[in-house]
């Protein structure tokens, strides 16, 4: 059976990498080096360069990885940047996050702001706070009650998508999709959301493809999909349905093609 150590940095230190059972840095610590630990948690500013294989990850401080992230569960309530791709579970964002590569995962919660450059991967992709992705968003379930910027692909089998501000994905694609208004409360997410992104709701996508669509406060170039809703402060130029289709509460659809 393995013998791992603990390593713990409470003052300003720098060690290589390595095997351990517990990591902690509550001060200024560095690791230069792979690290493979069942629990790692910094509270403090941690600067590491090699990549990481844990168990269980916690920051609540301000943590900078050079390389890739590969844990069962990672939680952020601080601040946490990572110049590669992330492998998890279950990843919940609470503070702010940064990925410089693509994110897999089964679970994701954002809560407050995560920045990912290249592609999104999950089972299941719950956001009240603020998400950009900088390629293409894949999940069986999205829901969004927040912002959100997607420069490639939104492709999710359910997309529930509340709108706070103002959201963009390049294409959306789905079976059943919903782009509904959501009006500004007192609560602090809502203000939150209200400072950090601009205060229209609206969402800009080229194109909207499902089986059974509902929109809102959408404005797209072409939906295709079965049975389709536009809603209020919706703009189309173009629906291509085979079902049913239904314009209500003032949405505007320029040109209506039943297929």
């Amino acid at each position: 059976m393995e013998d791992r150590q603990n390593l713990k940095i409470s003052g300003s230190g720098s060690v290589g990498g390595g095997i351990y059972d517990e990591v902690k840095i509550s001060g200024s610590g560095s690791i230069n080096g792979d690290l493979d630990c069942n629990a790692l948690k910094c509270s403090g500013s941690s600067d590491i360069t090699g990549n990481i294989l844990s168990k269980q990850i916690n920051f609540s401080g301000s943590s900078k990885i050079k390389g890739n992230v590969t844990t069962e569960e990672i939680k952020v309530s601080g601040s946490m940047n990572v110049d590669g791709n992330m492998d998890a579970s279950e990843f919940k964002v609470s503070g702010s996050s940064g990925i410089s590569g693509d994110v897999r995962t089964k679970k994701i919660r954002i809560s407050g702001s995560s920045n990912i450059n290249g592609n999104l991967f999950a089972e299941e992709i719950e956001v009240s706070g603020g998400l950009s992705i900088g390629k293409d968003c894949e999940s069986e379930v999205f829901k969004a009650h927040g912002a959100i910027k997607i420069e490639g692909l939104l492709n999710a089998g359910e997309v529930d998508i509340y709108l706070h501000g103002k959201c963009k994905a390049k294409e959306i694609g789905g079976e059943n999709i919903s782009v509904k208004l959501s009006a500004f409360d007192d609560s602090l997410v809502a203000k939150l959301l209200k400072t950090m992104f601009s205060y229209r709701r609206e969402f800009i996508t080229e194109s909207v493809e499902g089986d059974n669509i509902y929109l809102e406060g959408t404005t797209t170039k072409v939906v295709r999909g079965n049975n389709v809703i536009i809603g209020k402060g919706c703009y189309v130029e173009k629906v291509e349905y085979s079902g049913e289709i239904k314009i209500i509460d003032g949405g505007i659809v320029e040109k209506q093609v039943r297929v």
